[in-house]
């Protein structure tokens, strides 16, 4: 069996073939479109089997259904974004029918010889356990971003460097990435695995037994690590605060692991919630431990608003910020990047953030030397690290100032944004910095936005992380950012933990082929 989707409705196809994860948040036009496509052309996006020609119609008029259902589902008025749970009670039915098989790949990447081989994949001899998902179109320039990523879909994005190529994955939960020129020798090792009685459950052959798939997929997934250089990227930990306190555990636990799998480790800043020795030496300790989980190699931290200002709003106190220490120009010589480290909280007023013409002098002047010292740097990739986001953005108003500023008419923006945010955006396009980690805002968010000075012009990319002690009631949140050198690109991951729940992956995006190539 073969079946065709648009790359926008990806996740909700990888959910409604799955019977293992919960269902993703979807935004109602997507499932909307990815319900009506099925429903009045189902022959167009279904392949059936040799004598199985009524299927295509059989799944329309299941996504009939769906669709009727979706239309009726008042329960969250117009609402953009679809929680899972109703997601789920719409795709129950069809889930039923598009997920009894024991083996799923996806198609992914660009190119007719992608399609191609897809099609060849979806004809194998697998006695019908197979079905072959493929996209119509291609990737987009643009990033390409999912909401709560089905784990198997988030497996071949986490493989974008690798593109074009196939996730192969079973109800289990079982997956593996095999890349283009490789997916017809994964294939050939599934079908012996089919046949493989080793593996095979049971007295008969049992053909929906997914035993021997998941035996081939686990080794090949282990015998292929991935080359791509990670990151760890936390923020506005608010140390002296009784959400930090009580956050604390589990962000450690979840740390022990998540630290010895990245190449580095970057702190955003609001290390602690006002300037105070006993709070800065909360951080210290922690700082500590994430540089010996990391095998000596500290963590790069810089500076908020909170760090220098009491409360984060009021005066100007340095003296901590100095004691735990701080550096403009940081080279990790294995993960082959440069972290270009600014103080946007030398100047402004409240919350504001203002990098000063003088320390953009200073920085500019360290790294031209260093670059100048060292000319194998140059294929370095430069990353520049600062706590306020360079791209001005609203959140709804979830904290109670917020709601007082909104309920005069007031947006929090105003008070929390960085002034003249256009000069590091010059100052990166001068250096062709093409990358910002930031974060002061509590919100993950992944942004690319053309920057331009006269005639030269670039993508810049801004990747915020959230409150990584769940400052203010927020969720705890980290990223893991994976670099790819060969394709230029970025995929970030956004990882949530509400109310002492395990971590997720709540945003998975993946940024275009080359984006930041210099």
């Amino acid at each position: 069996m073969g079946a065709f989707f648009r790359l926008d409705h990806a996740n909700i196809m990888a959910y409604v073939t799955s019977r293992s994860y919960g269902a993703p948040r979807v935004r109602r036009r997507d499932l909307s479109e990815f319900l009506d496509a099925l429903a009045h052309e189902a022959r167009r996006y279904l392949i059936p089997e040799p004598a199985f020609e009524p299927w295509p119609e059989e799944i329309a008029e299941v996504a009939s259904k769906a669709a009727s259902q979706l239309r009726e589902t008042r329960d969250f008025g117009d609402r953009e974004t679809l929680p899972g749970l109703v997601v789920e009670r719409i795709l129950e039915e069809l889930r039923s029918e598009l997920s009894d098989y024991s083996l799923f790949a996806l198609a992914v990447g660009s190119g007719e010889d992608l399609r191609e081989t897809a099609r060849e994949i979806a004809s194998a001899p697998l006695y019908g356990q197979l079905l072959v998902l493929i996209p119509e179109q291609d990737m987009t320039e643009r990033n390409f971003e999912v909401l709560d990523p089905i784990p198997a879909f988030s497996v071949a994005l986490h493989a974008a460097a690798d593109w074009p190529g196939f996730v192969f994955w079973t109800p289990t939960g079982a997956s593996a990435f095999a890349r283009l020129e490789n997916a017809r020798e994964l294939l050939r090792e599934l079908e012996r695995g089919l046949h493989d009685g080793r593996h095979r459950r049971g007295p008969f052959p049992g053909f929906r037994s997914t035993a021997g798939f998941d035996y081939v997929l686990r080794n090949w997934a282990s015998s292929r690590p991935s080359r791509n250089r990670r990151l760890l990227h936390l923020s506005d930990l608010h140390f002296g605060t009784t959400d930090a306190t009580e956050n604390q555990p589990l962000l450690d636990a979840e740390l022990r692991d998540i630290v010895k799998s990245v190449d580095r480790v970057v702190i955003t800043g609001d290390l602690f919630d006002t300037p105070s020795k006993s709070y800065a030496t909360l951080f210290t300790t922690f700082r500590n431990n994430i540089t010996h989980l990391a095998g000596g190699k500290e963590p790069i931290s810089i500076t908020g608003n909170h760090d220098q200002r009491m409360i984060g709003l009021f005066g100007d106190n340095y003296k901590q910020v100095a004691l735990i220490g701080s550096t403009k120009i940081v080279v990790d010589e294995q993960a082959k990047m440069i972290f270009i480290c600014f103080n946007s909280s030398e100047k402004g007023s409240f919350a504001r953030g203002k990098i000063t013409a003088s320390q953009f002098k200073q920085v500019g002047a360290e790294y031209r030397t260093l670059t100048a010292a060292r000319p194998e740097l140059k294929e370095f990739l430069p990353i520049v690290l600062v706590h306020h986001h360079p791209f001005s953005f609203d959140v709804p108003a979830e904290t109670w100032v917020q709601r007082a500023l909104s309920a005069v008419g007031l947006r929090d923006e105003a008070f929390l944004e960085m002034v003249d945010a256009v000069d590091l955006h010059r100052w990166c396009l001068d250096w062709k910095v093409k990358t910002i980690l930031h974060g002061h805002k509590h919100k993950a968010r992944y942004v690319e936005r053309e920057v331009e000075h006269g005639s030269a012009r670039m993508q810049l990319t801004a990747i915020g992380c959230g409150s990584s002690l769940g400052a203010e009631g927020s969720p705890l949140s980290y990223n893991l950012l994976e670099w790819a050198p060969e394709s230029q690109r970025w995929v970030a991951s956004f990882y949530e933990s509400v109310n002492g729940g395990a971590f997720r992956e709540v945003v998975a995006s993946v940024s275009p082929e080359n984006a930041n190539r210099r």
